[in-house]
């Protein structure tokens, strides 16, 4: 399948009620929260670091479900990343793609604008039990994140501490079943070091 994946868009964290990644990821780490999006049941605070931005996800109540906007809510919320966004530049034609090779859409192309533009983006299951994946095009926005997220006061602008983080390295799949190595391609399969 030939897709145009611009880059990886964010990493998004999802947890429980009261755990604090968000805290850790700017102490441990020097992610700087720059965009905030907030309802009465959900919290979702974008953290970044030169290019690289997590998305935390956090239920503001015990057991709540979430109203999460670009990304689906994993029942249960284990605390853990469960969703890679990539920028690409056709949602809806991928999503089509997707569909046909036997994906589930857990969102269909759906857009959402604000007074910056708007943003196109689609949800897909992985072949990983609690990972899904956002298609998002934001090729038409020019606001601080995504609709629907404010520019958090006095966040510092992306290059912040002179630090350039450009691209994630890798992102580790750890999968007991042999089941899975199978869906790989052939090249795919090895890991170098």
């Amino acid at each position: 399948m030939a897709a145009s994946l611009n880059r990886v868009g964010y990493v998004s964290l999802h947890l429980p009620h009261g755990q604090a990644w968000a805290q850790e990821l700017a102490a441990a780490f020097r992610f700087q929260p720059f965009a905030v999006r907030e309802t009465p049941r959900v919290r979702q605070l974008a953290l970044r670091r030169g290019a690289a931005v997590f998305v935390v996800n956090e239920r503001l109540a015990p057991g709540s479900a979430g109203d999460f906007l670009y990304d689906v809510d994993p029942q249960p919320a284990l605390g853990t990343a469960s969703n890679i966004c990539f920028e690409v530049d056709d949602v809806p034609g991928l999503c089509e793609q997707l569909r046909r090779r036997g994906c589930s859409l857990r969102v269909p192309p759906t857009e959402v604008g604000d007074d910056g533009g708007s943003v196109t983006y689609g949800v897909a299951s992985s072949v990983v039990g609690n990972i899904s994946h956002t298609l998002l095009d934001r090729s038409r926005y020019r606001g601080p994140f995504l609709p629907g997220f404010q520019a958090v006061p006095g966040a510092p602008p992306a290059g912040g501490d002179g630090v350039k983080i450009t691209h994630f390295d890798h992102i580790t799949l750890a999968e007991s079943s042999p089941q899975l190595i199978h869906l790989l391609p052939r090249e795919k399969r090895h890991a170098r070091c």
